[in-house]
């Protein structure tokens, strides 16, 4: 019988001594990762456990966003001109973990009750709706794709798979009987990104289809029935060029802001400002959307309020409404025919650059037709003519070619060699005829101003010579005008602004500079000329214009409003120019509304209370290969807050007086409205 050693060893009896050695290893390497756990274990509970604990209350408890009416925009008065109308809506909000098979069977769902516009439905939300509702027509799409490229499919991507299956369906049309309806409330669904809320439908929600809806809310997870708010124009739509557009939740978000918005926090079709003031104050109007917090736990969700949000700020304008509506008007009615393309005034104070009215009328010479386009204030260059000569006569006084008390010069035909004679419309023989700077800007006489452009830019007129300017000589009179404003952005609030256009002044075009001196070769906006003659109404200040005057904030329950921002003028340079400068400048304004001259171009506005000053404009321009002419003005009251300017491009007519008409109407209007309402 064979000996078992180890029963029969008496001194090896102690189990792990009687081990074998790999036995021993194995068991070390496992007490060891045992340990290793252990620590492990501990550094996460510990250490980290904070950390995942949040993770998981995120998993739990999600945020969902509301909506928050934007802010009202009134006009100086306190009249709404831009306001809310809410209205029953149908809402979406995407889950955190919601899957495209859940969203269209919620989409199915809701599309027994509503009917939504479907003309935005995209071919590719057709068939992907298609290929998530009917599996099986899905599995076989895949395989005639795969089949179709059998050297890259292997390596697609999850997306490049769902883009050539997608593809597919449409190249066979599969997707031919899909609901319309259905696939478009998929798509705004779809659309939504995790947690945000979508509009399903803003509007026409009859009473049964609330009802039904509201009883099945748990049979369709993230459907509720909310509030969409729009814009109204409580004083008509002819405001919305001046006051802008909002986005509604079939245009989404603007595509050249897309990704700046959702970075932001907006969601794809949140409403926002797209033009205009409701774009430029949009981060102030969009207002706070509410925020509530959503727990689940198993099949247990509950909600609490954590923001109960806040309506947006609103603006208070500059604009008195009423006194728009009219200065409107007077250009609606006056405007001529023809080849006029257009008729803009912009009225403000000269002291603070606060805008009164901003009107304006565009007009297709073609058809005849008239759309208001208040901001062709700003955005339409045109050339202006002699409204610009106040600021080459400060020019000349600063170079020091003229003074106050000598500036007499003879108005007669200027024959410069390689150019055309140029002679005043009350001179057409050119007959010299002495006249100062008073008399220059009551009778515009060009070739006064063509002589001082050239001792400006460093010559003598004399009969038949040739141009030798200095070199910089077109700069030195730009800057003169520059000084005023005049071809320059103003820096008004809301955006599309130009600075007008600056003609070539080399070669060929150095001629041009004579043309330049009395306000026939740059071009200028009407807010320009608004700025420009309120420098000269203040005394030299250039003041920036604006729209808005203040900023108002709505409490919570939106039982009042506080002003938390109120604008102050806002100087950007200034005019230096003696007094005794001052006064010949203003003195031939004077003369041009008040004065007696058989030659004087401002007949329109005597006999005024008060007594305006003014400087009337006309230039020669083309309008469908015919010649045409710009008549412009610019006035001011001394001691009020009132300045204006005004341009009508494409006048057939030559020197009709229609700009005073039309100025003399906005003139009394202003009076009998802002002024009026403002005594009382």
């Amino acid at each position: 019988m064979n000996r078992n050693r180890y029963l029969e060893d008496g001194n090896k009896n102690d189990a792990q001594a009687n081990l074998p050695g790999r036995l021993k290893l194995l068991l070390g390497l496992v007490v060891a990762l045992i340990a290793a756990l252990l620590i492990q274990l501990a550094f996460l509970t510990l250490k980290q456990g904070t950390g995942y604990l949040a993770e998981v209350n995120k998993s739990d408890q999600t945020i969902e966003k509301g909506n928050a009416p934007r802010g009202l925009i009134y006009d100086s008065t306190g009249k709404v001109i831009t306001g809310n109308q809410s209205s029953l809506a149908i809402t979406y909000t995407r889950g955190s973990t919601t899957t495209t098979n859940q969203i269209a069977a919620v989409a199915k769902k809701l599309s027994k009750y509503i009917t939504i516009d479907s003309s935005r439905l995209t071919p590719r939300s057709t068939a992907d709706y298609y290929l998530v509702t009917d599996s099986k027509a899905a599995t076989k799409v895949q395989a005639a794709v795969k089949k179709e490229n059998p050297k890259t499919a292997s390596s697609w991507s999850t997306t490049q798979l769902n883009t050539a299956m997608a593809n597919y369906v449409m190249n066979h049309n599969l997707d031919k009987n899909v609901d319309k309806n259905v696939a478009m409330i998929f798509q705004k669904m779809s659309g939504a990104s995790a947690l945000s809320t979508t509009y399903i439908k803003e509007s026409d929600i009859s009473d049964d289809a609330q009802a039904k809806i509201a009883e099945r809310l748990s049979e369709m997870p993230g459907v509720k029935i909310g509030e969409a708010w729009s814009r109204n124009y409580p004083e008509g739509t002819d405001f919305q060029s001046l006051t802008g557009t909002v986005s509604d939740e079939s245009a989404g978000l603007p595509a050249d802001r897309l990704h700046r918005l959702l970075a932001q926090g907006y969601s794809q079709n949140e409403p926002v400002g797209t033009s205009a003031l409701e774009k430029q104050y949009e981060s102030l109007l969009k207002g706070s959307p509410s925020q509530t917090l959503v727990s689940t736990l198993g099949n247990l969700k509950t909600s609490s309020i954590k923001y109960e949000g806040q309506s947006g700020d609103s603006l208070k304008l500059t604009i008195n409404a009423e006194y728009q509506k009219k200065v409107q008007k007077i250009l609606e009615d006056n405007i001529p025919g023809g080849n006029v393309q257009g008729a803009y005034s912009t009225v403000i104070n000269p002291y603070t650059g606060g805008i009164y009215a901003m009107a304006g009328v565009s007009r297709d010479s073609s058809t005849g037709k008239k759309t208001a386009n208040q901001l062709g204030n700003i955005n339409q260059a045109i050339v202006m003519g002699s409204v610009v000569k106040p600021a080459i006569l400060a020019t000349g006084f600063q170079k020091g070619v003229v003074t106050a008390s000598s500036n007499t010069m003879n108005d007669q035909a200027i024959k410069i060699a390689g150019t055309p004679e140029i002679t005043s419309y009350w001179n057409k023989t050119g007959t010299p005829t002495p006249i100062d700077a008073r008399t220059a800007l009551e009778t515009s006489s060009n070739t006064y101003f063509v002589q001082l452009g050239m001792k400006i830019g460093g010559q003598t007129y004399s009969s038949g010579s040739s141009l030798h300017l200095n070199s910089n000589a077109f700069q030195t009179l730009r800057n003169g005008l520059a000084q005023f404003g005049l071809g320059t952005k103003t820096g008004i609030d809301v955006e599309g602004e130009t600075a007008g256009y600056k003609g070539l002044t080399t070669g060929a075009n150095l001629g041009k500079y004579l043309y330049e001196s009395f306000g026939q070769y740059d071009s200028y906006t009407t807010i320009q000329l608004a700025r420009y003659v309120s420098a000269i109404a203040n005394g030299g200040y250039l003041v920036q214009p604006h729209l808005v005057g203040s900023v108002l904030q709505t409490d919570k329950d939106a039982k009042y409003q506080k002003t938390v921002w109120t604008s102050e003028p806002t100087l950007q340079s200034q005019v230096s120019l003696k007094d005794d400068e001052w006064k010949v400048i203003k003195d031939g304004m004077y003369q041009v509304a008040n004065g007696s001259s058989s030659h004087n171009t401002g007949t329109a506005l005597h006999n005024m209370n008060p007594k305006v000053y003014a400087k009337t404009g006309t230039a020669e321009t083309t309008t469908n290969g015919h010649t045409t002419f710009t008549e412009s003005m610019v006035v001011y009251v001394p001691g009020t807050p009132f300045a204006m300017s005004l341009a009508i491009p494409g006048m057939d007519s030559y020197l009709d007086g229609t700009n005073g008409r039309i100025a003399k109407q906005i003139i009394q209007a202003f009076w009998e409205t802002v002024v009026a309402n403002t005594n009382k």
